[in-house]
């Protein structure tokens, strides 16, 4: 079916390139003001009334624009500026005659929101109009500012994710400072957990896009995200996507973070909060006016507090966090033109998992006969004091970033987008009296350097969009980590005897080139077809020597996973002792299908393709523990269809958005690696199946009121899972798990939420908001046997509630209460086999229980 799929979008893209140059008329003018000023950056849309093809084009600094290669037909001209009303005209266009049309702006009398002049600017990322929405061919949520609001002021990202259909968050504090792990229709990104899902990293994730999860590992650090204040909407976009919009890692979506815009006007807002467990939080923005068609804005955010989760002798697990950006866009006749940078530092003190039942062997001190540490009995949010175990863990992540938009022609469009990422760990265990051994303690501190450019030209014809592009990344990973002794002669850059050492490079190259054609058969109906070459090329070498020194009488053990030779040593080594280096490549095809009978509803459905390499680092996995040479890139087959409906206004009802889409995700040659508490890991080979459903629904029912709802169900499983293998990858000897449930994927999802605007002589003076969110039950993973099971987890539902409301002209105040019912609930679960705390035997639960009842207050002075 691929080949053949690719065949036929090779051969649609050709004739589609063979009319690249077929239009022949024109359209042009000016566009001014009720004083014949010329107004500047004025949008202009030419739209083929027959066919509905759409070209665009931005007015320069004397109000001049033109719209070319234009068959002959009727066009219905729109030019629309902010501040002004829109002006709508049908225009008929005879062969080769160019029609002049200039265009009179009235200033509109509708005060323009603050959303709607936040994406003003040229250049400026937008947020997804309902129509936009509504119209696309595939399957989009938005959320906007004020869904982000509700998830409370010192939420993270992580938490923003968990407002859309078939999303699920899960980890270990409730602030941006801690990370979390998230499953997007059961596919996982993130890290807050231990192992059991299914493939780390498979979920893009984008900031103003540009990829801010790893290139090398995959994966997203979630608290590099960790002020929610500074993001302007949030688009989560499910299965792998049209070639243009792909990354390296679509598997089971993507996730567009869209950070505050410039505004071309002087606005600002500072907000002031607190909360629960002596949380607080500061954040900022402050947008520039327009000097020389330069606008910019700069934001960023502070925040400290304790976790939920206090230990006996009062030790609260204290976290912090901070985030600076700022990005300055340049408008000129031809485009636009942006430069941005961020910075984010995350970090806290981890709490351990917590048995849910007692168990004699595990006390609050690990000395027998002391306090049981179990939800049973030290309490259901207990952990273990400070001198018994503590860990600090911190996130890093820099970036700077530039993109240049260039309209070549009133049809062509050339995009070119250039980034540099810098991602850090360090986490550093002091005590833990659950392994008082030669691995007493941990440093660990991977990093990652990478570079990265996009390129994208676009070409609208009267029945064609062309898209062509690609993108290129070079990264350099390192996976350092120590487990030492001081009292063995061991320290951070140190090995002692017993203890356990990786440092391994990793130099990758990942390159993509892709075609796409959008076809308008008619103004109801279109089909994109698609195709994307990939390359992924890994450089694998062992620095152990280069990054350590050894204690005296301390040796390194070693082998190479290549050709089974070992090194005898009594220090374990996790880094492979040979060097490697192997290069994938793949075709991926797609086609999506659109079908727009009415002018409020859109039917679509699609299948895509693609492939990407395993994920590398942590304590094993390709190159470190298994054969490189072995591995097959992870394939992933999506297939989808649905509908959305929208009405700007029905009866009383205004701004109704709602859509329905069917998906299933066939995901082969998965490299199955699950972290262990102590630094191992377990490997395993599987295949998954992933079938489920996604509903929404957005509307103001009436006047002042908007309604959300979105509703998933999902089933999921293993059809291939093999782990224990004596010798893998070979797969003699190995242990099936075939046809069991997928770990963590919950069979349903809802959320909920109603706000309503209470006015006073038209001015809003009280916004109260509730909203409900359920998760549903879902399997967990068994370490004792290395594999998923068939033991679920309860599901749970939480209630919460909160207010807006202006005091003053520039001032407001806020008030968020989450889980209002103070419900007790793990988030987490997982079989243990006795390896965390050292007991002789597994098979009981450990968990990381979901926070209570929290509530914040703020204040926000507005410019």
């Amino acid at each position: 079916m691929s080949r053949r799929l690719v065949a036929v979008c090779l051969m649609i893209a050709g004739f589609a390139l063979m009319a690249w140059a077929a239009g022949t008329g024109s359209i042009r003018g000016r566009v001014l003001d009720a004083e014949g000023r010329a107004v500047v950056g004025a949008n202009v849309t030419v739209t083929d009334v027959a066919t509905g093809a759409a070209m665009h084009a931005t007015s320069g600094a004397q109000g001049e624009y033109s719209v070319s290669n234009l068959q002959r037909a009727q066009y219905r001209v729109r030019v629309e500026k902010s501040g002004f009303s829109a002006f709508n005209k049908k225009v008929t266009l005879q062969d080769g005659q160019p029609f002049v049309l200039d265009a009179k702006l009235a200033v509109s009398a509708v005060k323009q929101s603050i959303t709607v002049s936040a994406t003003a600017m040229t250049g400026a990322t937008p947020k997804p109009t309902q129509e936009q929405v509504a119209s696309s061919d595939e399957s989009i949520r938005v959320l906007d500012k004020a869904q982000i609001e509700s998830v409370g002021p010192v939420a993270g990202a992580a938490q923003i994710i968990s407002l859309a259909p078939g999303t699920d968050v899960k980890g270990y504090g409730n602030t941006g400072s801690t990370k979390y792990t998230v499953t997007l229709n059961g596919i996982q990104q993130g890290w807050g957990n231990y192992g059991g899902y299914s493939t780390s990293g498979a979920v893009a994730i984008t900031m103003d896009g540009i990829p801010v999860s790893d290139p090398a590992t995959d994966l997203w650090q979630s608290n590099t995200i960790p002020q929610s204040k500074l993001i302007q909407n949030t688009n989560v976009m499910y299965g792998p996507g049209s070639p243009e919009e792909r990354s390296f890692n679509n598997v089971g979506g993507g996730i567009e973070f869209t950070p505050l815009q410039p505004k071309g006007k002087l606005r600002g807002d500072l907000s002031l909060n607190m909360g629960s467990y002596a949380q607080k939080n500061a954040a900022f923005d402050l947008s520039t006016p327009t000097w020389n068609g330069w606008s910019a804005v700069v934001a960023g955010g502070v925040g400290s507090g304790e976790s939920y989760r206090v230990g006996p002798d009062g030790f609260k697990n204290k976290n912090h966090n901070y985030a600076l950006y700022g990005k300055t866009i340049k408008d000129f006749n031809a485009g636009s033109v942006e430069f941005g940078g961020y910075y984010a530092h995350s970090g806290g003190f981890r709490p351990q998992v917590i048995p849910t039942e007692a168990n004699p062997g595990i006390t609050v001190d690990g000395q027998p006969g002391s306090t049981v540490y179990s939800q049973q009995t030290s309490g259901f949010y207990s952990t273990l004091p400070y001198a018994s175990y503590n860990k600090y863990d911190t996130n890093t992540l820099g970036m700077v970033y530039a993109r240049a938009t260039v309209n070549l022609n009133p049809a062509m469009t050339l995009t070119n987008s250039s980034w540099y990422t810098h991602f850090r760990r360090l986490h550093s265990r002091l005590n833990d009296v659950y392994n008082l051994g030669a691995q007493l303690r941990e440093w660990n501190n991977p990093h990652t350097n990478s570079e990265g450019d996009k390129l994208t030209l676009t070409k609208t014809l009267r029945f064609n969009k062309i898209a062509v592009g690609g993108y290129y990344i070079h990264t350099i990973y390192n996976s350092r980590n120590n487990f030492f002794n001081p009292a063995n002669g061991g320290a951070t850059n140190i090995a002692n005897i017993g203890g356990k050492i990786r440092s391994s490079y990793f130099n990758m190259d990942d390159a993509a080139i892709f075609a796409q054609d959008q076809i308008r058969f008619s103004r109801y109906f279109s089909v994109t077809p698609g195709v994307r070459f990939v390359s992924y090329q890994t450089g694998y070498s062992n620095a152990i020597y280069q990054d350590f020194g050894f204690a005296p009488g301390a040796t390194p053990k070693m082998q190479c996973p290549i050709n089974q030779t070992s090194v005898p040593g009594n220090v374990k080594v996790q880094s492979a002792s040979c060097d490697a280096h192997e290069q994938r490549n793949a075709v991926e095809p797609s086609v999506e299908a659109q079908l727009t009978p009415t002018h409020w509803l859109t039917v679509y459905g699609g299948y895509s393709e693609l492939q990407r390499t395993p994920q590398v680092g942590g304590g094993g996995g390709l190159f470190q523990s298994v054969d490189p040479t072995s591995y097959h890139l992870q394939k992933a087959a999506y297939s989808q269809a649905g509908f959305k409906v929208h009405f700007a206004q029905v009866g009383e009802a205004r701004n109704l958005l709602a859509g329905f889409a069917f998906y299933r995700l066939d995901y082969s040659n998965q490299e199955l690696d699950y972290g262990l508490a102590n630094g191992d890991t377990i490997s395993a080979n599987g295949a998954s199946l992933y079938k489920g459903v996604n509903a929404f629904l957005d509307v103001d029912p009436v006047r002042a009121m908007h309604v959300f709802f979105n509703v998933n169900g999902e089933t999921s499983k293993y059809t291939k899972y093999i782990t224990n293998c004596p010798t893998y990858p070979d797969l003699t000897g190995c242990t099936g798990y075939n046809n069991l449930p997928v770990p963590y994927v919950p069979t349903s999802t809802v959320n909920l939420g109603t706000s309503y605007d209470f006015h006073h002589q038209d001015a809003v003076v009280f916004t109260p908001r509730i909203w409900y969110q359920y998760t549903g039950t879902q399997h967990i993973f068994d370490n004792n046997v290395g594999a998923p099971s068939n033991q679920t987890m309860a599901g749970y539902g939480v209630v919460n509630l909160g207010f807006k409301a202006p005091i003053f002209k520039h001032v407001g105040l806020d008030v968020e209460l989450l889980n209002v019912a103070d419900k007790k609930y793990n988030e987490f679960e997982y079989v243990s086999s006795g390896g965390y705390f050292g007991t002789p035997t597994g098979g009981y639960d450990l968990a990381y229980p979901a926070a209570p009842f929290t509530v914040y207050g703020g204040i926000t002075f507005h410019l």
